[in-house]
């Protein structure tokens, strides 16, 4: 049987620093943070590769997840990596390397009992290599996240990439970039445009925003005091959506249900650096604080 949701997502090694600790090397890449979060909810699958230097041993605890890693490929290259850190308030990640040779040795084969999966959730990615994916796939529903370079360098296939989604995932300034419009609601009108059924406008502490050509909502996070690492958080978060979306009708309703499961996930994950806090995550924890985030007024 077919997995309910492939994710197709990055696996890295990472140099991270933030305000409270940093370390070189460590495992991250939004392949992990998402099929860790989706699996919380639903069958997963993941298609990603890893070079000769990723460690065995979390490749091991992805799979204890009962992530299905058979299209993840092993190839002897380096794995992707990524050098950065977190100032201030840590709302944005600064960028000082990036090494993605293996992409040149990678052409993202997908299983074939993975292609039938029911979602697929689009990890931030080139454009190109996200075209590649959705070649392959026909999943009934299917998302995407992105960031600035993409919308920086590859708009064009950022927009076919866009036109064949359901949901979009995007955070404020990025929302703001790409649609060329400082105001989030005028943003997301013409992102809307663009093709997606929904836009989700993901604002870090202030919550999540979702979009549709019917309804305007707005959903709170959930407050976090013991704030470490936001590395992975919007991955979490799109990951746990689309998990709890796996097996279910997609409209207004199961999406704010989804993105608020999503904001639980990700509010364990900003708890630990790197993928601490997501490898030991609990579905109890995550229900407890779902039912803190849907029964109070605000933030709890």
């Amino acid at each position: 049987m077919a997995p309910r949701i492939l994710v197709a997502g990055v696996l890295a090694l990472d140099n991270l620093k933030t305000p409270k600790r940093s370390e070189e090397r460590i495992v991250g890449g939004a392949g992990v943070y998402s099929s860790v979060s989706s699996s919380i909810f639903a069958e997963t699958a993941l298609v990603a590769a890893i070079g000769n230097d990723f460690p065995k041993n979390i490749l091991e605890k992805i799979k204890s997840h009962g992530i299905d890693i058979g299209s993840v490929s092993e190839l002897d290259y380096p794995t992707f990596h990524w050098s950065g850190e977190y100032k201030g308030d840590m709302s944005q990640a600064i960028t000082h390397a990036t090494d993605f040779r293996i992409n040149e040795h990678y052409n993202w084969e997908i299983e074939k009992l993975h292609r039938e999966s029911n979602v697929l959730l689009l990890c931030n990615n080139d454009p190109s290599i996200q075209l590649r994916v959705l070649e392959q796939v026909k999943a009934k529903v299917i998302a995407m996240d992105t960031m600035n370079l993409w919308i920086d360098i590859a708009e064009d296939k950022l927009d076919l990439v866009v036109s064949q989604v359901n949901i979009l995932f995007i955070n404020d300034a990025e929302a703001q970039q790409y649609a060329k419009c400082n105001d989030l609601d005028k943003a997301a009108i013409k992102l809307l445009a663009k093709g997606p059924e929904f836009v989700i406008i993901k604002r870090g502490e202030h919550g999540a925003s979702m979009y549709s050509n019917r309804i305007t909502k707005h959903l709170p996070a959930y407050r976090v005091d013991n704030f470490v690492d936001p590395t992975g958080a919007g991955d979490s978060f799109a990951g746990a959506a689309m998990g709890y979306l796996s097996d279910k009708e997609v409209d207004e309703e199961s999406l704010a249900t989804a993105m608020s499961y999503g904001a639980a996930v990700a509010s364990v994950t900003v708890e630990g650096f790197g993928t601490e806090r997501i490898m030991t995550i609990t579905k109890t924890e995550i229900e407890e604080r779902f039912r803190q985030l849907v029964g109070g007024p605000g933030r709890i």
